[in-house]
C-alpha cells in the first residue's frame, strides 16, 4: 500500500489531539478523546481505500479504441466509378488506405504504452509496436506513391496484400501473449488482437476491390463481328419460274403459270 505524506497529515494531527486530550481533565476529555477517535478512524479508512490499489492495474494504461476509423468497406466506391475516373479512383483509395493507416498507428500507441509493463514483457521483448511501426511505414508508402502519380497501378496490390499479412503475425503474436495468462492481460490483450485482425481483413479487402476496379479498367470493349453485306452483283438471283401461255375456251390467251400436278398412285 502507497501512503502520501499529505494524506497522513489528518492521521497524525488525530493522534496528537488523542494524547492531548489525557492532559485535561473534565469532560472535555472525553470529547477530545471521542473527537480524535472518529478522525483517526476516518482517516485510516480513506488511506485504506485510496492506498490499497493493485500495482499491477495502477501501471497499466485504459486502453480503449474509440478514436478507430471504422470506414466500412475499404475502396467499395470503385465499383460505381467507369473507365474515364481514373483520378478519382485513386483519390478514393488513397482516402481509404490514410484511414487504415490511422488506425495502425493507433494500434502502434496502444501497443507501445503496454510494453514493459508489469505482466506484458513479452511485448517489448518481441518488439511488437516495432512491427505495427513499420506496417505504418509500408502504408503510407503505398498512399505516397498513389498521391504522387494519381494513379492506381496493380504493382500496389502485392504490397497491401504483403501489409495484411504482417498484421495477421501482430494478430497471431497477440493471441499467444493472451493465452494462459492472468485475466488482467487477456483484458487489455483482446481489444489489441480484434483491432489487428479487424486492420488485417480491411487491407485485404482493399486490395480485392483496387485488383476487381482494375482488372475491369484493363478488360478489352466487347467487340461484335462485323456482318457482310453482300453486293448486288454478288447476290445469286433464284430463276423465275417458265410462263407458258395457255389459250382459254373462248380463244383468248393469258399469261397464268400452268400448273402440274403430280399423278396419283393407281
Amino acid at each position: 500500500m502507497r501512503l502520501y505524506p499529505f494524506a497522513l497529515i489528518p492521521l497524525i494531527l488525530a493522534v496528537i489531539a488523542i494524547g492531548m486530550a489525557f492532559t485535561s481533565s473534565g469532560i472535555e476529555m472525553y470529547l477530545t478523546i471521542g473527537v480524535g477517535i472518529a478522525t483517526l478512524l476516518v482517516s485510516a479508512s480513506v488511506l485504506f481505500m485510496y492506498g490499497n490499489k493493485s500495482t499491477e492495474v495502477e501501471q497499466i494504461p485504459l486502453e480503449n479504441f474509440s478514436l478507430w476509423a471504422d470506414i466500412g468497406e475499404p475502396a467499395s466506391e470503385l465499383r460505381r466509378l467507369s473507365l474515364q475516373d481514373g483520378l478519382a479512383a485513386a483519390q478514393i483509395t488513397r482516402a481509404d488506405l490514410s484511414s487504415l493507416a490511422s488506425n495502425a498507428e493507433l494500434l502502434r500507441s496502444r501497443s507501445q504504452l503496454l510494453a514493459g509493463r508489469t505482466g506484458f514483457e513479452n511485448l517489448r521483448e518481441d518488439k511488437i509496436h516495432r512491427r505495427v511501426e513499420f506496417l505504418l511505414n509500408d502504408i503510407n508508402t503505398i498512399t505516397d506513391k498513389i498521391k504522387s502519380t494519381n494513379i492506381l497501378s496493380a504493382e500496389i496490390i502485392p504490397q497491401i496484400k504483403q501489409s495484411a499479412a504482417q498484421v495477421d503475425r501482430i494478430a497471431n503474436k497477440f493471441l499467444e501473449y493472451e493465452t494462459g495468462k492472468p485475466e488482467v492481460v487477456y483484458l487489455y490483450i483482446e481489444p489489441l488482437r480484434r483491432a489487428a485482425e479487424k486492420l488485417s481483413r480491411d487491407l485485404r479487402m482493399a486490395s480485392t476491390n483496387i485488383s476487381k476496379f482494375l482488372h475491369w479498367a484493363a478488360k478489352p470493349e466487347s467487340t461484335s463481328s462485323p456482318v457482310k453485306i453482300k453486293s448486288v452483283a454478288e447476290t445469286e438471283l433464284s430463276p423465275l419460274p417458265e410462263v407458258q401461255s395457255q389459250t382459254e375456251p373462248n380463244g383468248e390467251i393469258t399469261d397464268e403459270p400452268i400448273v402440274f400436278r403430280e399423278a396419283e398412285d393407281l
